[in-house]
C-alpha cells in the first residue's frame, strides 16, 4: 500500500522516502481525517478506480488537496465537467477553489448576461472567489457585450 500511496500522492512519496518517523512506521496517524474520507479517496486509484459523483466530489477534492493527489483533482474535474448537476455558482467556486483549470473556463462561458453576472456577484461564494477568477468573469462579461 506504501507503494500505491507514493506512486499518487506528492504527500505520502515524501514522507515515506525521508528521514520522516512515520517512515519506519507500520500505522500513520493522519489526524483529523475520518476513516471513510481517507478510504473515498483513495479508492479514486486503488485497487480498481471510483469515479467522483455530486455527493462525494468535494470529499475527494479536500481530501486530493490535502494528501496532494492530483490524478484525484483530476478526476473530479472530469466528473463535474461532464456528469455534474451542481449549479454553475458552486461549480465556479470550486474550480477556483482547487485549481480545475478546465471546469473554471467552462463555468465562466455559462456566464453570458448581465443578470447571469448580477445573481453571480449577490452569491455568497462570490466572495470566496480569487480576484483572479473574478476578472476573468468579468472579462467574459465584458465580451460578451
Amino acid at each position: 500500500m506504501r507503494g500505491f500511496l507514493s506512486y499518487h500522492s506528492e504527500y505520502f512519496r515524501a514522507l515515506f522516502s525521508s528521514n520522516f518517523k512515520e517512515r519506519q512506521m507500520d500505522e500513520i496517524p493522519i489526524g483529523d481525517v475520518s476513516y471513510e474520507d481517507f478510504a473515498l479517496l483513495v479508492s479514486t486509484f486503488y485497487p480498481k478506480p471510483a469515479f467522483p459523483n455530486d455527493n462525494t466530489v468535494e470529499i475527494i477534492l479536500k481530501m486530493a488537496r490535502r494528501f496532494l493527489v492530483s490524478s484525484a483533482i483530476s478526476s473530479a474535474e472530469h466528473h463535474l465537467i461532464t456528469n455534474s448537476t451542481i449549479e454553475n455558482e458552486k461549480l465556479l467556486w470550486l474550480a477556483d477553489e482547487y485549481g480545475m483549470p478546465t471546469l473554471l473556463e467552462k463555468c465562466i462561458r455559462e456566464i453570458n448576461t448581465v443578470e447571469n453576472a448580477k445573481q453571480l456577484k449577490k452569491s455568497e461564494k462570490y466572495g470566496q472567489l480569487s480576484d483572479k477568477t473574478k476578472v476573468k468573469v468579468y472579462e467574459r462579461l465584458m465580451d460578451s457585450m
